[in-house]
């Protein structure tokens, strides 16, 4: 999760979803909502990949 927030802040966007992917297929804190909520990963938001990867993973359905 980490080195998906570096990517992110130096602009390696699709290093950064690769990263959040993983984060998000094992049991962890990580969540959807928790990236649609965290400004760190708004560069982000209008990402087909990104978007993508939050529809996949979404849990309670308030990620849009």
């Amino acid at each position: 999760m980490v080195m998906a927030i570096i990517y992110t802040i130096v602009g390696e966007y699709d290093l950064a979803i690769d990263e959040l992917e993983y984060a998000l297929s094992i049991p962890a804190w990580c969540s959807s909502e928790y990236l649609m909520a965290d400004p760190i990963f708004e560069p982000l938001y209008d990402n087909p990949r990104f978007i993508a990867l939050i529809g996949k993973y979404r849990v309670f359905g308030l990620a849009n």
